[in-house]
């Protein structure tokens, strides 16, 4: 690092240190909650510095940054003795952890903010210029990386460490939707805005020295502003229930701007402060939503920085926004009412009782009329067996057969809305591991009949049909589907039979490339792989997980397949397929240079339903053209209107509770 640099650096960090106020102020309630918070993450730090979620054994990368700038947020030190375990502390941890050089311009930008907090040199702690790395992601328009996300993420980091960011402010002030809002990807891909990404948005226009009163800054403020919940909470858009996340980005943001985000009420009279305190449990830890614990310690860092009154990115001696209202008032789950059970005709049904994927046994008394499904795959076997007329509800993400996407929506997988399934007023629910425990045993307290399917293999998803089947009354339409699966597995094996395993091309399924999200062992992914005849080559890799853009050009595969742009938009079928197109530092890989890509449709591939067969003959045909024919692209429309990344994480989600299981 040069004097020009060093000098800006810390110059950026004393002026932080002297036009923040040292006292807070806060009102008593949002005190003693980051107390608590505090409290709850002292007691969640690991021996190796690091902050460890509960029941996972393994310290986490994301915890730990969100822990650092949520103490430095309240005033702590993160260096000093209260948090040093084992004569380790945070940032020992990000310094000697495999996941700390992360190659994704968001990750590089958090070890830059990570570093600027513990008031180190984020161009050459460690050995690493991540300042540089990070500015290699800048593209000739000035966006960092290739999305709205990735560049909001860059802007905190290059501010962290004292850099210019007009080109990416510019570049990012395109973006803004004609309601003020910002999205996930860009407006060429058709995505359209949220409240996360706004909050996001406005706290990186802040930090590079945007006024509060600019135009751009007062209308996402003013989106933010409509897009509260009764509650007071916030949501990433759409029908899903407000979660805390959603609802901390948004209270940072007012922050930012020097609005209290105790006055910012909902029709209802909850302000987003009202909401985040009504999450915290006894032991100081947040739950993710009314009814779901996920990820507790991430999110109770999120809280604590929130109620702290900073905004990312948090640098040494930032004291934030006084908060000066807020009190727990906020409608508990508990007082939902439930609804009466639906009046069901009466009709010939014998009772029936059928275990389902948790092991629990459900007893079936008549014949399911309103049926509400909380998955894709679900609802696809709903209707597969002919019991679509009867569901009633399905989640966002149910946009196959088209008839389901017409439904009333209940939310997403861990932001299910518990007061819209119960306006549905089922006799019966088709729940998903991915929904939640907690979410489930919830609805079950309701009073409500749960089965819920967690099949993780084609045989998996077999054995769910016959249960869907058996459970709604057409187990006939259910025993035929599986049948003709069954014959198109076989027909797809036989004609392999006799092809050797040195004929066999080494593939990857990649639903994401900043960073890379691949697929590994104990995935739908990887079994689709095999029985279409080719190896997975990142086979060691656990469940859905990230590899590093060095360890994927050792890798290199003979075949690349993608998801289609799921979740960004019409317009962006083929972004993630142009990716590995057009990066250059891929442009050695063998499949890119014999034109091995492809974009696959990403409802065929990670839902296990009925079409998961569909997605074993595209795969096939890709592996082996010889035999099956060329790979002809379904170009339709795939999946929900929720952002990707909120898919990987349910589905890392879930490949981490079904190990622990």
């Amino acid at each position: 690092m040069n004097t020009r640099h060093l000098l800006r650096f810390f110059t950026l960090l004393l002026l932080v240190s002297l036009l923040i106020p040292g006292i807070s102020a806060s009102s008593p309630a949002v005190e003693t909650s980051v107390e608590k918070g505090l409290s709850y993450l002292e007691s969640r730090q690991n021996t190796d510095g690091g902050f460890i979620e509960p029941n996972t054994g393994t310290t986490s990368i994301s915890a730990t940054w969100f822990a650092s700038q949520a103490l430095v947020a309240a005033g702590e030190d993160p260096l000093s003795a209260r948090w040093t375990k084992n004569g380790k502390t945070p940032l020992d941890y990000l310094a000697e952890s495999p996941d700390g050089k992360s190659d994704g311009t968001g990750e590089i930008a958090k070890w830059i903010t990570f570093t600027a907090a513990c008031g180190k040199d984020p161009y050459t702690f460690a050995d690493y210029d991540a300042v540089a790395a990070l500015q290699e992601k800048i593209k000739e328009d000035g966006r960092v990386g290739n999305y709205i996300y990735t560049t909001y993420w860059g802007i905190f980091g290059l501010t962290a460490a004292g850099e210019d960011v007009k080109p990416q402010i510019a570049w990012l002030l395109t973006q803004q939707n004609a309601d003020g809002s910002f999205g996930s990807y860009g407006t060429e891909t058709g995505d359209s805005g949220d409240a996360d990404n706004t909050a996001a948005s406005i706290m990186a226009l802040r930090a590079a020295g945007i006024p509060a009163d600019d135009p751009a800054v007062e209308a996402a403020v003013q989106f933010l502003r409509e897009a509260i919940e009764e509650n007071g909470g916030y949501n990433y858009g759409y029908y899903s229930a407000p979660n805390l996340a959603s609802t901390a980005w948004a209270v940072q943001a007012f922050c930012s701007v020097g609005i209290d985000p105790s006055t910012v009420k909902s029709s209802a009279g909850n302000s987003p402060v009202d909401y985040l305190l009504s999450l915290q449990k006894e032991d100081g830890s947040f739950r993710y939503t009314e009814t779901l614990t996920d990820t507790p310690v991430g999110m109770t860092a999120r809280a604590v920085a929130a109620l702290s009154g900073c905004a990312y990115p948090i640098l040494p001696g930032a004291q934030g926004f006084d908060i000066k209202g807020g009190t727990v008032s906020v409608t508990a789950p508990e007082d939902i009412p439930q609804a009466d059970k639906p009046s069901v005709p009466s009709g010939a049904w014998e009772e029936i009782t059928v275990t389902d994927g948790f092991g629990y046994t459900i007893t079936i008394s008549a014949r399911p009329e309103r049926i509400v499904s909380l998955a894709p795959a679900n609802t696809e076997i709903l209707f597969a067996v002919g019991a679509g007329d009867r569901v009633v509800a399905v989640t966002e993400y149910c946009t196959f057969p088209e008839e389901a996407a017409t439904l009333p929506v209940i939310g997403g997988y861990s932001t299910i809305n518990i007061e819209r399934i119960v306006a549905a007023n089922p006799d019966l629910i088709f729940a998903y591991h991915g929904n939640g425990e907690e979410n489930i045993n919830y609805l079950k307290h309701l009073g409500y009949n749960v089965i819920t399917l967690n099949a993780d293999s084609i045989a998996g998803t077999l054995h769910d049909i016959r249960l869907v089947g058996e459970a709604v009354g057409c187990t006939e339409t259910a025993e035929k589907l599986v049948s003709d699966m069954e014959v198109r597995l076989s027909a797809v094996s036989e004609k392999l039979a006799g092809v050797p395993e040195s004929e066999k091309p080494t593939m990857v399924h990649s639903m994401w490339t900043d960073p890379l999200w691949v697929s590994g062992n104990h995935t739908f992914q990887n079994e689709v792989i095999q029985y279409a005849g080719g190896i997975n080559a990142v086979v060691t890799t656990e469940g859905w997980g990230i590899v590093t853009l060095e360890k994927f050009l050792l890798i290199d595969p003979d075949i690349i397949f993608v998801d289609t742009g799921m979740g960004m938009g019409e317009g962006a079928q083929d972004v993630l397929k142009n990716y590995f197109l057009t990066e250059p530092r891929l442009s050695t890989l063998t499949a890119v240079q014999n034109g091995h890509v492809y974009a696959v449709n990403a409802d065929i591939i990670d839902r296990g339903g009925p079409r998961l067969v569909d997605g074993v003959e595209a795969i096939a045909s890709i592996a082996h053209p010889e035999i099956f024919g060329e790979y002809e692209p379904d170009r339709s429309t795939v999946s929900s209107p929720a952002p990707v990344l909120g898919i990987i994480a349910g589905l890392a989600a879930v490949y981490l509770w079904k190990r622990k299981e």
